[in-house]
């Protein structure tokens, strides 16, 4: 009956049901005559919408949260008092009109009639009014996850690592010093990914092919850190490549690998990177070696700041969706992260 009132409610007007409970009233009485049926149509029906009305524009909204002992006295006076005056009102109706007065009229009866029928008015006003502040207070909560949300994930877009433009700079510069024919090839390069991090991350999701261009342009970048090549490996297995992602997602464990490896310094060091998509399934997975002496510190590679920001843009951006696994024992570790479609 609860969520009948509030579906009948949200479908047809509010006046449309104030004349239907009039009629209703109207034809009971009518079962008497047609003076009784007018009368109860006015009487019970005006009687129930004051009932409505006062609650529902003035001692709700005032009184029923923060003053229940007020709330509760003005609700007693009202129906008390609605209930007096129906019972006048009966009673003198039925005195112009004793021969339409019931065999066993009793006040105390009809007083408890009236009574009823207001208590039902300020059951319905409440059921109207609790739902109503139920679903705006809904709104409200949506309204800030939703704010809340998008605030966070511009923030996170900001904790880029830094350092990356620092180092490709000065690699180019080297490179020009040198008279490297390659260093203009690079430089186009670093601008595409300036472009993409500047622009194409303002989204909340990138094409994969785009995201898989600026890591293989990081890779690139890498390996000018060293005059050898470094044991850096990127698997691209099967994939689509307007699959949507999150741009700069799997950027942060590229770098993470990378900032921990310490490859350039250790010779049997490795960045080991693999990527594939198989029935609505994506993969990425990135492995690195640990040098000894960073070992020893033993670092929480989980609670590092690229991580952190990793996990909370997946649980914004891919909520019950995603499945991170960090794997690492005394020299390796690893990240395998799975993202369902």
């Amino acid at each position: 009956m609860f969520s009948q009132f509030t579906k009948w409610y949200k479908v047809l007007p509010s006046f449309v049901i104030w004349i239907m409970l009039a009629l209703f009233y109207f034809v009971l009485g009518a079962q008497l005559s047609m003076l009784k049926g007018f009368f109860h149509a006015i009487v019970l029906t005006s009687m129930q919408f004051v009932v409505y009305k006062v609650n529902l524009r003035s001692l709700m909204p005032r009184y029923l949260d923060h003053q229940k002992t007020k709330f509760r006295l003005f609700n007693t006076i009202l129906i008390l008092g609605l209930a007096t005056s129906g019972v006048s009102l009966e009673y003198l109706f039925l005195d112009s009109y004793p021969s339409l007065a019931p065999e066993n009229f009793s006040l105390i009866g009809s007083f408890i009639f009236h009574s009823i029928l207001c208590l039902v008015a300020f059951w319905v006003t409440m059921t109207k009014f609790l739902v109503e502040k139920q679903e705006k207070t809904n709104v409200e909560i949506e309204t800030l996850k939703r704010e809340k949300a998008e605030s966070e994930l511009k923030f996170l877009k900001t904790q880029i690592n830094p350092h990356f433009l620092f180092n490709a700079l000065n690699n180019i510069y080297s490179m020009a010093y040198t008279g490297d024919k390659s260093a203009p090839e690079k430089i186009t390069m670093l601008s595409d990914m300036l472009r993409y991090v500047l622009y194409d991350c303002e989204s909340d999701y990138i094409s994969l092919y785009k995201e898989v261009d600026y890591i293989n342009s990081f890779l690139e970048f890498q390996q000018l850190k060293t005059e050898k090549r470094q044991n850096i490996t990127f698997n691209i297995g099967s994939h689509d490549e307007n699959y949507q992602i999150a741009p700069m997602l799997l950027v942060t464990f590229v770098e993470n690998a990378f900032k921990h490896s310490k490859i350039e310094k250790d010779k049997s060091g490795f960045v080991s990177i693999s990527l594939s998509q198989a029935n609505g399934k994506f993969q990425f997975s990135v492995e690195n070696s640990i040098p000894p002496q960073q070992n020893a510190k033993k670092p929480n590679h989980e609670k590092g700041i690229g991580i952190e920001n990793a996990r909370n843009r997946l649980e914004l951006l891919y909520p019950k969706k995603h499945e991170l696994t960090i794997i690492h024992d005394e020299t390796n570790y690893k990240i395998v992260l799975k993202l369902n479609k």
